[in-house]
C-alpha cells in the first residue's frame, strides 16, 4: 500500500537507545524462582516448528528449529529439556545428538548402554549469549551400529527426539527508545511465535466512533500477526500491564493516563512512566474525526514514521478495493502462479539426504461454486536429482495431508514429458518433469495446504565402498500453474463455516467497504473485546486491515440496509434482536433462551459442497426456556432488511460469556465443529446446527444456474420434462400432420 500520509514530526523528549552490547548473564537452575524484574517462559519444540516428532536417521543427520528473541527482551538463561529415544541396536559411547545454537555446540548426550530403545530425558543449560534475534537450535543425530563398515541408512540408525520437549527462557525486559520507526515491535514482534495479546485503552465510556478506529488497529495487528492469532483486551479507564495501544481526544480520554490534548491528528510512543519498558503506542485527536485521521495515517504510512511522536496534516483514504482482491487470497478468474504462494522461491526448494515436505498456503473465496465440478486443473512442474534405481524416487502430491496423486521419479524424465536440465543450485543433470493433475473440489475449503513430499533415497555405493551419502535435491517450478478461470462465485447461505474459517461474507471486500458491525448503543468492554478479536481474525484473513467498515448501535441499523451485518450483543438482548425475535435461530438473555427446532448437523463437510440444504430442515417448532448458567451462541440469518445480504450475531447470556465464541473461533480444534447457521458454545462443547432458511449469495452462468435449479427442485425438473416433452410431441405432431396434408394434397 502506498503511504498517502503528509506527516510533520515534532520531537519529544527522547528516550535514549539501550547499548547494543549485551552483558553475559549467568546461567540459573531451571527450578530458580526469577529475580524481580525477571519473567519466564516455557515453549515446546512443537511451538517453534516441530510440528511431529523429530526422527533423526542414519550415520550424520541434524534438524534446525528457529528460535527467535523478541527485540525488547534479553535472554537471562536457558534451559533445554529434552525427551528422546534411542535405537536399541546403536553402540553406546559412540552414537550421540549433539545440541547447537548457531551450529555453536553446547551439550553432547552420549548413547548409554542399559537406556538404548527406551524414553529418557535429559537436562541441558544453554548459554544465553547465543540467544540473539534470531537464532536456530540444531539436533545433530550421529549414529554407528558396528565398528567395522557401516552401510550409511542402516534401518537401526535413528533417534527420535519427542517435540514436547521444553526450552525454558528466563527474560529480562529492555526499555528500548521511543521510536515509531520499529512499529509494529514492540507491540507485534514477528519474532514472537506466540498468540498476540495486545490491550487497547479507551475513556470509561468510548463512542462507537473510536469503537471504529480501534476496529481499524485491531485489524492492522491481526494481519500482521497472521497465524498466531491476536486478542485484544479492551480496558475502560485502566492502565494497563502490557504493552498497548491507546486511544483519545480531548474530550474522552482515560483519566487513569497522563495525556496531552493536541490540536491536531497524532501518533505517538509513550513509556508507562511507572515502568519505562512497556511502551503505549498512543493515537490522539482533537475528536473522533481527527482520532479516525490519526489511525488512517498509522496504517498507511507506517514506514514513514520516525521519532516518538508525529502529527498528520492530512491522510488521502486508499480507494476502495475490488471483490475477491485481498492479499491473502488467491485471486480468481486467473491462473495463479505457485511461486506468488510463497515469500521467496526458496520455500519451494529442499535439500537433503531426508527431503521435507514442500507446504504452500491455498487460501480461497469461501464462495467458490464447486458443485458437480471436477476440481481445479493445476499444470505441475518440478525438478529433482535422479534416484541411482529405476523406480525407487516418488513424489506424493498432497492437500490438507489427504494424497492426490502420487508420482514415481525415474533416473530420466519420461519421454516426450520431461527434459535433462543443468540447474546451477544443484551441481549436477537434474531431471525437470511436468504433470496435469486436479485438485477435487471435495477437498477444498477456506484454508488450504498443498504439500509436496519428495522421496529420493540417497545413493550409496555399498556399505564398504561409500560413508558419505548422496545429499538430494528437488524443487517445485515457480512458473507452476492453479488455473481458476473458470471459478464462479455462489454459495448457500446461512453457513457459519464460512464465517469463522475465513470472515466470509464480510471478508468479500478486503478493506470490508459493505459491512456494519453493531454494538449495543453503550458497549461494555467483553463486546468491544469481542469485537476487536473477530476484526482482527479478518484481518489475518485478508492479510490487510479494514478501513472501510461502519460501526452503528443498535438503534441505527437501519442505515445499513446495503451492508452485510455483524451483530456483538451480550447480556439482555438488544431491541434490535427484539425487532428480530421472529427471524432469529436463537436469542439469549439472562435467565432466558429461546430457539427454533434443533437439526443437529452431524456431517463436518456436507454444507461446503453442497447446495441443497433445505430438505434437512427440521419441521417447524420453538422452545422458550427460563435457564440459568453461562451460554454463548453464534447464528446467522439473511437480513431483514435487504434481501441477499447476511447477518452474524454473536450472543451470548452476559457480556463476559462472549469470550467463549472469540476463543472459539481462536482455536484450530473447535473451528472445524463451526456449521451451519445456529453454534452453542457452552464450556468446551460446540454443537452445530441448522434452523432456518436457506438463501443464495452470488452469481452462476445461466445456463449453470437453472441447471443447479432443476437438480436441488426435482419437481421442477419433472414439471420442465413434462413441458418441454409435450411441446417437442406438438411440434412433430404438427410436422407429420403437414407432410400428411401434403401427400394427400398430391394424390388427389
Amino acid at each position: 500500500m502506498v503511504a498517502c500520509a503528509l506527516i510533520t514530526c515534532a520531537a519529544w523528549a527522547a528516550a535514549p537507545r539501550p547499548p547494543p552490547a549485551r552483558k553475559v548473564p549467568v546461567v540459573a537452575a531451571p527450578d530458580a524462582a526469577p529475580a524481580p524484574g525477571l519473567t519466564t517462559q516455557k515453549i515446546t519444540l512443537r511451538e517453534i516448528g516441530a510440528f511431529a516428532p523429530i526422527s533423526l536417521r542414519g550415520l550424520d543427520d541434524s534438524v534446525y528449529l528457529p528460535l527467535s528473541m523478541r527485540l525488547d527482551q534479553s535472554v537471562v538463561s536457558a534451559h533445554l529439556h529434552l525427551n528422546y529415544t534411542f535405537s536399541p541396536a546403536l553402540l553406546p559411547g559412540l552414537s550421540m545428538i549433539k545440541v547447537m545454537v548457531n551450529d555453536e555446540p553446547l551439550a553432547t548426550i552420549v548413547a548409554a548402554k542399559d537406556r538404548l530403545g527406551t524414553p529418557q530425558s535429559a537436562d541441558i543449560d544453554l548459554d544465553p549469549r547465543y540467544l540473539i534475534e534470531f537464532a536456530k537450535v540444531r539436533l545433530q543425530f550421529i549414529g554407528h551400529y558396528t565398528t567395522d563398515c557401516e552401510f550409511p541408512f542402516h534401518s537401526s540408525l535413528w533417534a527420535s527426539v519427542s517435540n514436547d520437549s521444553t526450552l525454558e527462557l528466563t527474560v529480562r525486559p529492555l526499555a528500548l527508545s521511543n521510536d515509531l520507526a520499529l512499529l509494529p515491535a514492540p507491540f507485534f514482534d514477528l519474532r514472537d511465535n506466540r498468540r498476540l495479546e495486545l490491550p487497547f485503552v479507551f475513556a470509561a465510556r468510548p463512542s462507537l466512533q473510536t469503537v471504529q478506529t480501534a476496529g481499524m488497529l485491531a485489524s492492522w495487528f491481526g494481519a500482521a500477526a497472521s497465524y498466531r492469532g491476536a486478542v485484544f483486551p479492551a480496558l475502560f479507564d485502566r492502565r494497563p500491564t502490557r504493552h498497548a495501544v491507546v486511544l483519545a481526544t480531548n474530550d474522552e480520554r482515560p483519566a487513569s493516563l497522563d495525556l496531552p490534548k493536541v490540536d491536531a491528528p497524532t501518533i505517538a510512543l509513550m513509556a508507562d512512566p511507572q515502568q519505562p519498558a512497556l511502551k503505549w503506542l498512543v493515537v490522539l485527536g482533537r475528536d473522533a474525526a481527527q482520532l479516525h485521521t490519526a489511525a488512517q495515517a498509522l496504517l498507511q504510512g507506517q514506514a514513514a514514521l520516525s521519532g516518538d511522536r508525529v502529527e498528520v496534516a492530512a491522510v488521502k483514504p486508499p480507494h476502495p478495493r475490488a471483490a475477491y482482491d485481498a492479499p491473502n487470497m488467491v485471486k480468481t478468474d486467473t491462473q495463479v502462479r505457485l511461486g506468488d504462494l510463497v515469500h521467496n522461491a526458496e520455500e519451494l526448494q529442499v535439500s537433503g539426504t531426508s527431503l521435507a515436505p514442500i507446504r504452500l498456503s491455498l487460501r480461497l473465496p469461501a464462495d467458490i461454486f464447486t458443485w458437480q465440478s471436477h476440481g481445479l486443473p493445476m499444470d505441475l512442474r518440478f525438478r529433482y536429482t535422479p534416484p541411482l534405481d529405476n523406480g525407487s524416487g516418488a513424489l506424493a502430491v498432497q492437500i490438507n495431508d489427504e494424497l492426490i496423486r502420487g508420482f514415481e521419479l525415474s533416473p530420466t524424465a519420461p519421454a516426450g514429458r520431461a527434459e535433462q536440465l543443468v540447474l546451477p543450485f544443484l551441481e549436477d543433470t537434474a531431471a525437470i518433469a511436468a504433470h496435469s493433475i486436479t485438485l477435487p473440489a471435495f477437498r477444498l475449503g477456506s484454508n488450504n495446504q498443498l504439500q509436496f513430499k519428495f522421496d529420493l533415497p540417497p545413493a550409496v555405493q555399498g556399505k564398504c565402498r561409500s560413508g558419505v551419502a548422496s545429499v538430494g535435491q528437488a524443487s517445485i517450478d515457480p512458473d507452476s500453474t492453479l488455473d481458476l478461470t473458470d471459478v464462479e462465485h455462489y454459495a448457500a447461505m446461512p453457513n457459519l463455516a464460512y464465517f469463522a474459517n475465513s470472515g466470509f461474507p464480510f471478508t468479500k471486500f478486503a478493506d470490508l467497504s459493505e459491512t456494519a458491525l453493531v454494538v449495543p448503543d453503550a458497549p461494555q468492554p467483553a463486546e468491544v473485546e469481542a469485537a476487536l478479536i473477530v476484526l482482527g481474525q479478518m484481518g489475518a484473513a485478508t492479510g490487510m486491515p479494514a478501513t472501510r467498515f461502519v460501526v452503528l448501535g443498535a438503534g441505527q441499523v437501519r442505515e445499513a440496509s446495503d451492508r452485510d451485518l455483524l451483530v456483538i450483543a451480550g447480556g439482555e438482548a438488544p431491541a434490535l434482536l427484539d425487532a428480530w425475535g421472529q427471524t432469529l435461530p436463537a436469542r439469549l438473555a439472562v435467565g432466558r433462551r429461546a430457539a427454533s427446532a434443533l437439526g443437529r448437523l452431524s456431517d463436518v463437510g456436507a454444507e461446503w459442497f453442497t447446495g441443497a440444504m433445505a430438505h434437512d430442515l427440521p419441521d417447524d417448532g420453538a422452545t422458550d426456556l427460563k435457564a440459568q448458567g453461562p451460554l454463548a451462541a453464534m447464528f446467522g440469518f439473511e437480513s431483514p432488511l435487504a434481501r441477499g445480504r447476511s447477518v452474524v450475531v454473536l450472543n451470548a447470556t452476559d457480556a463476559s460469556t462472549l469470550s467463549a465464541l472469540t476463543d472459539a473461533l481462536l482455536d484450530a480444534g473447535k473451528v472445524r465443529l463451526v456449521r451451519g447457521d445456529l453454534v452453542l458454545v457452552h464450556g468446551a462443547s460446540v454443537d452445530a446446527f441448522r434452523v432456518g432458511d436457506v438463501y443464495y449469495v452470488g452469481h452462476l452462468r445461466w445456463w449453470h444456474w437453472l441447471w443447479f435449479q432443476l437438480h436441488t427442485h426435482p419437481l421442477l425438473l419433472a414439471a420442465a420434462g413434462f413441458v418441454l416433452s409435450a411441446l417437442v410431441a406438438l411440434i412433430v405432431f404438427g410436422t407429420l400432420r403437414r407432410r400428411a396434408a401434403r401427400r394427400l394434397a398430391g394424390q388427389s
